[in-house]
C-alpha cells in the first residue's frame, strides 16, 4: 500500500510547445547566423552549418509529436499509475516529475505492457492546478508517494 489515497487528474499537452519550439529554432538561427558573420566562415561551411540546423530542426519536428501523450486521465490508484486515453483505453504507467513548478508538473509518463514492464518509449504530459483546483493537492501527493516501509523487515 503507498500512502496517498487515489485520485483521477486530467491531463493535456503543453499549450506552449509551439511557440517555444519556434522561439528556440529563431533563437538557433539567429545564433548561426551571427557566428558566421562574425567568424567570417568560408562557403561551405556555412552550406554545411544551416544543413545541420535545418536536419535538426526536422528531427526534432518528427521527434516532438511521438514524446507528447495527448489529453487523457491519470489515474492514482492507491498502489499504480493508470493512462486512460479519452476513447476510454486504460494502461498501467510508470509517472515522474520532469518539473515541477509548484502549480505546473510537467510529467515523464512511462506505459506499462500487461507483465507490468516499461515498453515503448517515454511520453511526457502536462498538469496544472487549474484543471481541477479541488484534486490538485492529493494529485501532487500521489505523485510524490513512495512506498511505506515494509514493517515485517528485521531492523538492523
Amino acid at each position: 500500500m503507498h500512502n496517498a489515497p487515489p485520485v483521477a487528474f486530467p491531463v493535456g499537452r503543453f499549450v506552449w510547445d509551439h511557440v517555444i519550439f519556434f522561439s528556440l529554432t529563431v533563437m538557433g538561427a539567429t545564433g548561426l547566423g551571427m557566428w558566421q558573420v562574425q567568424a567570417s566562415v568560408s562557403a561551405s561551411l556555412c552550406w554545411a552549418s544551416w544543413l545541420f540546423w535545418g536536419i535538426c530542426v526536422l528531427a526534432a519536428l518528427w521527434w516532438s509529436p511521438r514524446q507528447t501523450l495527448s489529453e487523457g486521465h491519470l489515474f492514482w490508484t492507491g498502489e499504480s499509475w493508470v493512462w486512460q486515453t479519452p476513447d476510454g483505453h486504460q494502461q498501467g504507467a510508470e509517472v515522474s516529475v520532469c518539473v515541477d513548478l509548484n502549480f505546473f508538473l510537467w510529467l515523464c509518463v512511462q506505459r506499462l505492457d500487461e507483465s507490468g514492464h516499461p515498453h515503448g518509449h517515454a511520453a511526457y504530459a502536462w498538469a496544472q492546478a487549474l484543471t481541477m483546483p479541488s484534486k490538485w493537492h492529493g494529485f501532487r501527493c500521489a505523485v510524490y508517494s513512495r512506498p511505506k516501509a515494509d514493517t515485517d523487515l528485521v531492523r538492523l
